[in-house]
């Protein structure tokens, strides 16, 4: 009986052994599944492009690109990853009134005017960590638009003079502005939308980044080639910490052991990454005139834009390697002067495949008005057993040419609509459910003027001579076989 009993005490510890480790298990794999649902993706803003180029940040390929507004400068996504609110500054052309709010599902644009009056020239853009209030700072006016996307009431904050970079601490209890003319920081209760403090820093302040635990505010000041710290407790200056020549765009690690320095007027194009306890710090070449700079959430690369100068236009993400403290593999190429104010990297909600699209015409020259046929050809980047299916938007810069339903992975689009002269198209893919957006890389077609290829015969003037001139062989063949044979 007592030995009975053992095995049975052991059967039902052995079996409660079991259970527990099939619970742990259970959890560990729903966990791992739940991780998997997202995906970190780099949304980077092309000034002159007037686009922002969406790179998954585990490939670093570039996967699709979006037209937004009139030069796009400022990012932030929101806190669950659906929205990317992209600023558009603006040009004397096309003045700067509208942040574009990019749906990270659909790519789907929609726009959000911050401005009634005079353009104010949208730079930084901050989101409430619950998405219930969007701040946006606007240089040529001196004020900071507070938009709650719940009663979709909006007002205008005054802050300093040209505002232009903009942070919200982790609580949403308060948002930093930089004020570029003013050498100063705003600080705005998000409760009252009251200016609290004014916190003069360095010269000229242009990026703000607040550490993971919302205890410090860093921020770079151009004139002076520094960066303030900012304790959040006491709204007060710190310290000061070295950067290289014009500092813009700047990140903070999750560990905040580092702080990553976009050094914009260097002679090589370099980053400086500041260690937060000794103040220690290291420069790192990557390209021309970097702007924007973004770290990933495990803190393992660093995400920096290179802009360019007036005759070399940039158009470049550099990444570092934030163990080695080098630049990895070749930079990848995106649009036009790629700026990136604010943290331009977030994870998107989704266990969606990647695609690619291509497209093609052939040939490429056509006359004006004359139909053409435009393939887009649309592929999953890993293997999966459906093809992508939904529409392929065809595009000319921001308009749409027309939108054609896929089958059997390709869209076919019949267009007569295009004109005289040389036409750069991209095919844009909504994707569905299953299936993330993507867009194709421009295609140029050249359209030549009907009017140009008419035959020489329907010239009244050629026509004429050719007639007399044909008239006349005719005659003078006569008249010497008439001599000839009949004389």
């Amino acid at each position: 009986m007592g030995k009975g009993g053992k095995s049975y005490s052991l059967f039902l510890t052995s079996t409660a052994f079991l259970l527990l480790v099939i619970i742990i298990l259970s959890v560990e794999l729903v966990a791992t599944a739940h991780s998997d649902l997202s995906a970190e993706y780099a949304y980077v803003p092309n000034e002159k492009s007037n686009t922002v180029s969406v790179i998954n940040t585990t490939t670093d390929a570039v996967i699709s690109t979006v037209p937004v507004g009139n030069v796009p400068v400022g990012v932030a996504i929101s806190l669950d990853g659906t929205k990317v609110y992209v600023t558009n500054f603006g040009n004397d052309d096309v003045p700067g009134r509208t942040v574009s709010i990019i749906d990270t599902a659909t790519e789907e644009i929609t726009s959000m005017n911050v401005e009634e009056g005079k353009p104010g020239k949208p730079a930084g853009v901050a989101i409430y960590p619950y998405e219930q209030k969007v701040y946006v700072a606007k240089l040529l006016n001196g004020k900071v638009r507070a938009v709650d996307l719940i009663t979709n009431k909006a007002s205008d904050i005054p802050v300093g003079t040209d505002p232009c970079g903009i942070a919200i601490t982790p609580d949403g209890s308060r948002v930093y502005v930089a004020n570029i003319g003013s050498n100063t920081i705003s600080v705005i209760n998000t409760v009252t939308n009251n200016i609290t403090k004014t916190v003069n820093v360095g010269v000229k302040p242009y990026g703000v980044a607040i550490n993971k635990n919302g205890t410090k505010v860093y921020v770079t000041n151009m004139g002076s080639s520094n960066v303030s710290v900012i304790n959040t407790t006491t709204n007060e200056v710190t310290d000061n910490l070295i950067a290289g020549k014009d500092p813009h765009g700047i990140a903070v690690a999750p560990d905040e052991k580092w702080v990553y320095v976009a050094n914009h007027n260097t002679p090589m194009g370099t980053v400086s990454v500041i260690n937060t306890t000794t103040k220690d710090v290291t420069n790192i070449t990557v390209g021309k005139n970097p702007c924007g700079v973004a770290v990933n959430k495990n803190g393992t690369k660093v995400y920096v834009t290179n802009s360019g100068t007036a005759d070399d236009l940039g158009g470049t993400v550099s990444i570092i390697d934030t163990e080695t403290k080098t630049v990895m593999g070749q930079p990848i190429s995106v649009g036009i002067r790629p700026s990136g104010l604010g943290q331009f990297i977030g994870s998107v909600p989704g266990s969606r495949v990647e695609t690619m699209t291509t497209l093609t015409s052939s040939p490429n020259r056509f006359l004006a008005g004359e139909s053409r046929t435009l393939t887009a050809t649309v592929s999953a980047t890993s293997q999966v057993t459906e093809k992508p299916s939904g529409t392929v938007t065809f595009m000319e810069g921001a308009t749409s040419i027309g939108t054609e339903t896929l089958s059997d992975g390709q869209a076919i689009l019949d267009t007569s609509l295009l004109s005289n002269g040389s036409h750069s198209i991209i095919a844009r893919y909504k994707g569905n459910n299953q299936f993330r957006p993507s867009t194709s890389s421009s295609f140029t077609l050249k359209g030549q003027d009907l009017s140009s290829k008419k035959s020489v015969l329907e010239h009244p003037i050629v026509a004429g001579v050719i007639i007399a001139v044909v008239s006349g062989i005719i005659s003078l063949g006569l008249y010497i076989i008439k001599k000839k044979y009949f004389s």
